[in-house]
């Protein structure tokens, strides 16, 4: 495993070492046989865990004049990692030659994978799956959002990428998580785990259990409207939270969207209901004080005007008229997956260290925040309808709804 010590470091008259990595848990570390897949270690200043997602182990590999983004790939979700990179490299291949021919730098406004020394799109040691991309330096993250002028930047990369892959052909992709946004499936699955209940918690969670099987009806109106053609089929980048947006640091605007693990065929709406989940909410994913769950009304119409003014050559009618329904969607949908896996064991959002410690139940926490706030959206459908009427118009679209 890679490790520094301070001798070390004097002897290579290096800067930067991030010297807590002794104090690191091995399983956080990356193996120097990965690195060398990629790098000579010998000019590698820090490696560093990065970032707070649920699913892959990230580092930033750090060199004198440039930085690296390294993840090892949680193989126990994503089954098959080469279908994975292979529909990122396909997409964003798409996108840089869009980029370029528009006169935008494809560095910025992609992700940019890091072959192998010998051209592979990953590395595979000891039966572990490993990937590298360019760190895109000029951007920054927000894990919330508070600034109407950002979350419309955020609007704008969302639907930036649904006009840049218009005329991409989706039979290309591989589905590499089946049924990601089939919600009747997935409440299929939540019935058969609530029924096996095999670690004994569906008595923690009986309203929350209820609250999921009284909203069963109409669980399927984007699904079916994709099987039955009413609406396209579209690449879908399917996890559209706000932190998943780089913003440039210098002029503030949006520069593209990050994490393409779940880069799949489905509907724009799944991504537009996705980002307002977060994004228009007024707490955090993870806020236990249910009383402070609400929506930002505010935010929700900064959000959709840009979204609309983004998409507006390539949305249908159709579409327009189920985005408010995917918004509640997505919040809902996102709250049964963390009722269901805290139900099961937490086998898909792993906990870290620290949750295993002091919230062990932070899946069902999540839950219990994720469902309260789709009731919140649910009951407030004619506002949100009133003010996405109201963006249509702004936009000059020749119909409401």
């Amino acid at each position: 495993m890679l490790k520094y010590n301070a001798k070390e470091n004097k002897k290579k008259k290096k800067i930067g070492v991030n010297m807590e990595l002794n104090n690191i848990e091995e399983k956080f570390l990356i193996p120097n046989a990965v690195l060398k897949e990629y790098f000579n270690v010998n000019n590698i200043l820090e490696v560093r865990p990065y970032g707070n997602g649920h699913i892959n182990n990230t580092f930033l590999v750090v060199f004198p004049t440039c930085t690296y983004i390294m993840q090892k790939i949680n193989n126990n979700v994503f089954e098959n990692p080469f279908a994975v990179m292979h529909n990122i490299d396909e997409v964003t291949n798409h996108i840089r030659k869009n980029n370029i021919y528009d006169g935008k730098d494809p560095r910025t406004t992609t992700l940019t994978i890091i072959l192998t020394r010998y051209n592979q799109i990953m590395c595979i040691v000891d039966d572990e799956y490993w990937r590298c991309m360019r760190f895109i330096e000029e951007g920054e993250t927000f894990d919330q959002i508070t600034d109407t002028k950002i979350f419309k930047e955020v609007a704008h990369a969302v639907g930036a990428f649904q006009k840049q892959l218009a005329g991409f052909h989706t039979r290309v992709l591989v589905d590499t998580i089946a049924h990601f946004h089939d919600t009747p499936y997935r409440y299929n699955h939540f019935k058969d785990v609530v029924k096996i209940d095999r670690m004994d918690r569906a008595t923690l969670c009986k309203d929350e259990i209820k609250y999921v099987n009284s909203n069963k009806n109409n669980l399927d109106l984007i699904v079916k409207a994709l099987e039955e053609k009413r609406i396209p089929r579209r690449v879908s980048h399917n996890d559209t939270k706000v932190n998943n947006v780089l913003i440039s640091k210098k002029t503030g605007k949006a520069l593209c969207l990050i994490d393409f693990d779940t880069v799949m065929k489905g509907s724009l709406l799944f991504d537009y209901g996705d980002a307002l989940r977060l994004g228009a909410a007024i707490a955090t994913e993870d806020e236990t004080d249910l009383s402070k769950i609400g929506i930002s009304f505010e935010l929700f119409k900064a959000f959709t005007n840009a979204y609309l003014e983004e998409v507006k050559d390539i949305i249908t009618k159709e579409e327009v008229e189920l985005l408010v329904y995917s918004y509640f969607l997505m919040t809902f949908e996102v709250g049964m997956r963390f009722l269901t896996d805290f139900i099961d064991g937490d086998t898909y959002f792993r906990l870290n260290n620290y949750d295993k410690k002091h919230r062990p139940y932070i899946n069902l926490e999540r839950a219990k925040n994720q469902l309260k706030l789709s009731k919140i959206i649910k009951d407030n459908e004619k506002e949100l309808t009133k003010i996405v009427n109201e963006c249509l118009i702004k936009n000059n679209y020749e119909y409401t709804i």
